[in-house]
């Protein structure tokens, strides 16, 4: 009922900016308090979506603070702008909110990618797979109204076609396959400032994530779709990781990582569309999936753009600055979670997405294969996850020489996130239901502190997230004291296979998926130094489409649309005809 003040205290801060910058920021990190505050209610799934975006609307203003300083006047107004956008969706009751937010939160954000950029085809890009994405979200609403005779968003069934088109229009956004294969979501997150990036693959994308959600749950099962985006899912996770594995672009790294937690979560949807109403207990479970990965996906990838905008550097070979511990000990934390491991609530996220697609394969059937082939794709996806972030920690900061060029305030920014990771971890219980709780006091595992999966009747799986997070404290304390710091040493330089004298860097320490995706990447070595060239087909693909589109078009608009009154007359009958069936149909 109230939810119009954050949005109140977030329209006024955008003019704000234009004149006390820190003030505004301030103002939408309070917005953001209070919408979490006023809309979240525990137990209400749908309402989780506002506390996770208000946690990444929070530390990315915070953030903004201090790393805005530097990217002149206009960067803190488009920033909030967008912020807002995304609280419009949130709070959205209809269609019409849900696509006024959807643009509201589209252009600035576009605006922002061409900010101090010489090349405009990222910004270009960015908009047009953002108008592709309202597209279908206006054609989903259309349908939507002729299904049920309203625009409202809440307690309508409108069918699974409804849902597929609203799902294109999120997933497109979400730069989920076949949008993937485009790569505008890492090359319009690449050449955006750190703190927009952050917004970009935390909040945007999990605006996608929402009304995927919101309309699913009220949509009855629907296998085929299910099925279509369990694939999906699993084929951007992989495919994802493996690019973002090659990528040498920090912030485009993070952006392929990016489709890859989205490839997981949308997996997760994917079962509980394709389950049916009697697995009931299951399909809530991979509800909790959704919820716990998008929250471990917003807060880790807020933390990853900080991290990257804390080396003052986009590319691994122009990091210059010296590291700094704070960083350190947040960049590994970070790492941790987007890898999928302990103590951090990637882990736990990770853990509950297998769970639910392993009890899927028990159900048997079609929706049993597709879970076993999702669930095999997706844990090789989450292996190949954890060496792109062993690549980000390796050449960002373990390799540097420790230095005083580190902004303390951005790196405690950094830690910060680190370890409110590893704290939701431990209090993750809090925002499963009852239902999935259990524990056994005779081994001191208290009722209510562990997490269990059901199949039926029986438990299919336990885990006790505190009790995880005390007994790695525990035992690498015990290491530590017994073996003390761990000491260096020397190896001998692998490159990758190239055979070159050249430093081990991160070139090198992807080259051999290089080597094994030259098909794809149509990988090539030239001349006595062994320069390597990369062509990216998917790439080369949409940039021979787009061409091919643009000359259509122009003979199109010379041929058709020439001024010519005679075509213009005949455009106005049909466009006449045509209402005239829609009323009368109607």
């Amino acid at each position: 009922m109230y939810s119009f003040i954050p949005l109140l205290i977030g329209g006024i801060s955008i003019p704000v900016s234009m004149y006390r910058k820190n003030f505004a920021l301030s103002m939408m990190a309070a917005a953001s308090i209070i919408l979490a505050a006023l809309v979240f209610r525990p137990g209400d799934l749908i309402t989780y979506f506002a506390f996770i975006g208000s946690g990444v609307f929070l530390a990315s203003s915070i953030y903004s603070i201090r790393y805005s300083d530097s990217h002149g006047r206009w960067l803190t107004p488009l920033f909030l702008f967008t912020v807002e956008g995304m609280m419009i969706i949130l709070t959205s009751r209809n269609y019409l909110e849900l696509i006024a937010g959807w643009e509201v939160m589209s252009v600035p954000a576009y605006a922002t990618v061409a900010l101090n950029r010489s090349e405009n085809y990222p910004s270009f890009v960015f908009m047009l797979f953002s108008e592709i994405s309202t597209f279908f979200l206006v054609l989903a609403a259309i349908l939507s109204y002729f299904s049920t005779g309203g625009t409202s968003l809440a307690f309508v069934n409108a069918g699974p076609l409804v849902l597929f088109l609203l799902s294109l229009g999120a997933m497109t956004k979400m730069g989920i396959t076949p949008f993937m294969i485009s790569e505008w979501l890492p090359i319009a997150h690449g050449n955006a400032p750190a703190n927009s990036s952050a917004i970009f693959s935390a909040g945007m994308t999990l605006m996608g994530v929402f009304i995927i959600f919101r309309l699913a749950v009220v949509t009855t099962p629907y296998l085929p779709l299910g099925l279509l985006f369990m694939a999906i899912g699993a084929i951007s996770v992989m495919f994802a990781a493996l690019f973002a594995y090659v990528s040498e672009n920090m912030k485009m790294l993070g952006g392929f990582s990016t489709i890859e937690n989205n490839g997981a979560i949308l997996t997760a949807l994917g079962l509980y569309i394709a389950l049916p109403a009697s697995l009931q207990v299951l399909k809530e479970f991979s509800l909790i999936v959704v919820v716990i990965f998008s929250l471990a996906h917003s807060v880790a990838k807020s933390g990853l753009f900080m991290y990257i905008g804390e080396t003052g550097s986009e590319y691994f070979s122009e990091i210059v600055e010296g590291k700094n511990t704070l960083s350190t000990g947040g960049g590994i934390l970070i790492a941790m979670s987007l890898s999928g491991l302990f103590p951090t609530i990637g882990g736990l996220a990770t853990w509950m997405l297998l769970e639910s697609l392993f009890m899927g394969a028990y159900t048997g059937g079609i929706i049993g294969i597709a879970s076993i082939a999702a669930g095999v794709v997706i844990a090789i996806g989450e292996g190949l996850a954890s060496g792109v972030m062993m690549k980000v920690i390796s050449f960002t900061q373990a390799f540097r020489k420790k230095g005083a060029n580190s902004d303390r305030f951005l790196s405690t920014s950094v830690l910060g996130v680190g370890v409110a990771l590893v704290g939701l971890m431990a209090v993750s219980t809090l925002f499963v239901p009852s239902a999935f709780l259990t524990g056994n006091p005779s081994v001191l595992v208290f009722n209510g502190l562990t997490i269990m999966s059901s199949l039926g009747n029986g438990t299919f799986g336990v885990v006790s997230p505190i009790y995880i997070l005390g007994l790695i404290v525990i035992f690498t304390a015990i290491s530590f004291a017994v073996f003390g710091k761990a000491n260096g040493r020397m190896v001998r330089r692998w490159n990758g296979g190239i055979s070159t004298e050249s430093s081990y860097n991160s070139s090198t320490y992807s080259n051999n998926m290089r080597m094994m995706l030259r098909k794809i990447l149509r990988t090539s070595y030239s001349g006595e130094k062994h320069q390597m060239s990369i062509t990216d087909v998917f790439w080369y693909s949409m940039i021979s489409a787009t061409r091919l589109y643009r000359k259509a078009s122009r003979a199109i608009t010379m041929g058709l649309m020439n001024s010519s009154i005679g075509w213009y007359m005949i455009y106005m009958i049909v466009g006449f005809m045509v209402i005239l069936i829609i009323a009368t149909i109607g």
